[in-house]
């Protein structure tokens, strides 16, 4: 057995005396971290060449000097190394989980001049349709932000970051599967990447499948979806009829590209088996937000070119078959699409009705749930109803809060748009909006406020009926990448016709108005900032004494508590954080025994039963999930700090209630939470999903309570001069009745 200042390791049955011919060797072993450490890959290096490795098999044991802190004990590899002839060095490395790759050992091997491949040489991957379209997109995509460089040298890069070899470990008998995704290039939407595809045993049943892409949390495969055309090709295997499985891997942001995803099958005796490993080039799904480069389609044509180039002088094989014409196709019809959606005029609106005093308001939105939007337009909508404004509000779905807006003497009316999100083109959906139109008299109002972009129907509604329009977009993303394919592209089209057609766009974040609004869009937009009520919640904090609160806690003399507020869900990052307290508990035990976590916002969804599955495996004592509740200030106000894992904010509400409640505020370091909070004066911030960093700001923060305090009171002062409801609420309302009045420009 090897050993290092961080790791154990060793080489199975390899006799590193003997002499070898040149050619592949498969190197076989295993290496575990110490206390502290966490390794998420092996690879080796030789003679300027690097080799990837299969990392993650299971080891049953170790030696008994090995302190082993966790289990499965995933710790097994291999590495395909090709070896010249002469006395070579292979140095092994390990990638930790802060994303650098470090070497645990080093063999010397003497290898003969004569060439006897004892492992088959591995095959360049060609590259298929789905590949080479994701990747002309991207490229499409990338010269938007940054215009010097030429099609060619972006299109280079891409082709340089392409995985070599995509299976690095196909499925091997007994085990019989494919994956779809993921495939050579990914988005990583939140930090997670699709896992498609099916997997079967030849003799037993898989109860479960599992993916990992750190080797610290695995995440449960939803198996069992009917795959009926694999069972001509399988008619030995009554197990093929129901072998898809899919599901998603949580990708830590620190992991450099490309990026090994380990999937595992699980057997009826529980044991848990490497099934499958597969390389992927993932990017974040923050680039998919670009808009197009170019003004025509010949731009198109450039890029294409380019990518074809870059590809042929690398070496890759593309294949061209009729999915990829088709996808080129439709790759072409979309860029297209978009370039027109860009520089189309608004939709025709109905005569605009004269500008009017404020005393009538629709509000549009998409649901009453418990969330921030929705919570959002509670809030102005109490603050409309104190200046006897008459309110009704339209909503796409009901929900708990719908009580409260009747409490404000708000007229409650649900209305079903699917038939505009199901239409099969942009005359149905148009047709569907005009009888939702019908359906809520949008003209009888002095203005329709709608909030969110998907209420886009209620915008082109109220347009018709020649109302005046005050839309809210709080979504960080842009259409496309928020509804993805679930749109037809006409249907797609009238999202973005919407925030031309209001008149006037109100972003409560700049980074937020830069998804939608550019010079060349003639948008209306204004930036009318987001609030939090403080009178309320100074008076709600005098009459909760935080001991008291503490104590509903049931939390020990001394113990800390660390709350994380926000619904239960892949853009709150709630995955990443429970593998940031798994590293935090490993690398600081005396700390972490008297630290309690506490995710609030559970609900009964998919997600909460994935992150279920994955606290299970991690096995946290001092990680709890609460269901969502009305009452959350009680989270902020018992905390010693609050954090707010998500990837993608625009002004999240949980960054400003911690601050007012003078709470310490650990929060990702995202457009729409920096401009509230910033790194270093009023919160402590570090990358989304980057697990190893939260780790570290968590045991800084609670071993130095100092330090967040006084961000802490830069905070609460920073809410009070800048983010108070009393101020922000009047400016949202000056802007209703600059808009009501069609004084808006």
């Amino acid at each position: 057995m090897h050993e290092t200042s961080f790791s154990y390791s060793d080489l199975d049955s390899l006799t590193t005396a003997a002499e070898r011919a040149a050619g592949w060797h498969r190197l076989r072993g295993w290496v575990w971290p110490k206390a502290g450490r966490h390794f998420a890959d092996v690879r080796a290096r030789l003679a300027g060449r690097v080799f990837p490795g299969v990392h993650g098999y299971v080891r049953a044991s170790l030696p008994l000097s090995v302190p082993v802190s966790r289990s499965p004990i995933l710790a097994g590899f291999h590495v395909d190394v090709e070896l010249p002839p002469g006395t070579i060095d292979v140095e092994l490395e390990v990638l930790e989980i802060e994303g650098r790759w470090t070497p645990f050992q080093t063999v010397q091997f003497q290898v003969a001049s004569r060439t006897e491949d004892s492992t088959p040489a591995p095959h360049r991957t060609p590259v298929l349709w789905h590949d080479f379209c994701r990747s002309l997109d991207l490229l499409l995509r990338l010269r938007r932000n940054r215009p010097e460089a030429s099609w060619f040298q972006l299109a280079t890069g891409i082709a340089a970051n392409l995985p070599v070899v995509q299976d690095l470990l196909p499925p091997i008998a007994p085990f019989i599967g494919h994956a779809d995704e993921p495939a050579m290039v990914n988005s990583s939407r939140f930090g997670l990447v699709p896992v498609v595809g099916y997997m079967f045993h030849s003799s037993q049943t898989l109860p479960r499948m599992w993916v990992t892409a750190d080797l610290l949390t695995l995440q449960p495969l939803k198996l069992g979806r009917a795959t009926p055309n694999l069972v001509p090709h399988f008619p030995q295997f009554p197990a093929a009829a129901a072998a898809g499985y899919e599901g998603h891997v949580d990708v830590p942001s620190s992991l450099p590209n490309p990026v090994s995803v380990r999937i595992y099958a699980e057997l009826p005796d529980r044991s848990l088996h490497l099934a499958q490993v597969r390389l992927t080039w993932r990017h974040d799904a923050e680039l998919e937000k670009s808009p197009y480069a170019g003004s025509s389609v010949d731009d198109f044509d450039a890029a294409l070119a380019a990518w074809r180039s870059a590809l042929r002088i690398r070496g890759r094989v593309v294949v061209q078959d009729p999915q990829f014409d088709a996808s080129v196709a439709v790759l072409r019809q979309r860029f297209a699409q978009s370039l027109a959606s860009s520089q189309a005029t608004p939709p025709v609106a109905g005569p605009e009705m004269p500008g009017r005093p404020l005393s009538r308001i629709i509000l549009a939105s998409h649901n009453l749930n418990l969330e921030g939007a929705p919570l959002f337009l509670l809030d102005l909508a109490r603050h409309f109803a104190a200046q006897g404004i008459s309110l009704t509000v339209v909503s796409a779905s009901d929900g708990v809060l719908r009580a409260r807006f009747a409490a404000c003497g708000a007229k409650i009316l649900i209305v079903d748009p699917g038939a505009v999100f199901r239409a099969p083109d942009g005359a149905a959906a148009r047709a569907a909006i005009a009888q939702l139109g019908q359906a809520c008299n949008f003209a009888n109002a002095d203005l329709v406020i709608t909030n969110t972009f998907t209420t886009f129907w209620a915008v082109l509604a109220a347009k018709a009926a020649g109302q005046r329009v005050l839309s809210y977009v709080h979504e960080s993303t842009s259409p496309a990448v928020f509804y993805r394919d679930d749109l037809h592209p006409e249907v797609l089209a009238l999202v973005d016709a919407a925030l031309v057609a209001a008149d006037a766009v109100s972003f409560t974040s700049d980074a937020t108005r830069r998804y939608h609004a550019w010079p060349s869009r003639p948008i209306h937009a204004a930036l009318t900032p987001g609030w939090v009520d403080l009178p309320v919640i100074d008076a709600w904090r005098a009459a909760n004494p935080r001991e008291e609160l503490r104590a509903r806690f049931n939390l020990r003399p001394g113990e800390l508590l660390v709350t994380n507020v926000g619904t239960i869900c892949d853009r709150k990052g709630q995955l990443g954080f429970a593998a940031a307290v798994d590293i935090f508990n490993r690398r600081h035990p005396d700390l972490a025994a008297r630290v309690r976590f506490v995710l609030l916002g559970g609900r009964q969804t998919r997600y909460d039963e994935i992150l279920r599955d994955v606290l299970a495996g991690l096995k946290l004592p001092n990680l709890f999930v609460h269901q969502e509740t009305p009452d959350f200030l009680a989270y902020y106000a018992a905390a010693d700090l609050t954090v707010c894992s998500s990837h993608e904010e625009s002004s999240p509400r949980v960054v400003f209630e911690a601050m007012a409640c003078g709470t310490p505020l650990l929060a990702s370091d995202i457009a729409g939470i920096s401009e509230i909070a910033r790194d270093g004066l009023e919160a402590t911030l570090v990358p989304a999903g980057d697990a190893a960093a939260w780790a570290e700001a968590l045991a800084r923060l609670l071993q130095s309570p100092q330090i967040g305090q006084t961000l802490a009171a830069r905070a609460r002062a920073r809410i009070e001069a800048q983010f108070t409801s009393t101020i922000v609420l009047p400016a949202h309302t000056a802007l209703a009745r600059t808009v009501a009045a069609g004084q808006f420009r």
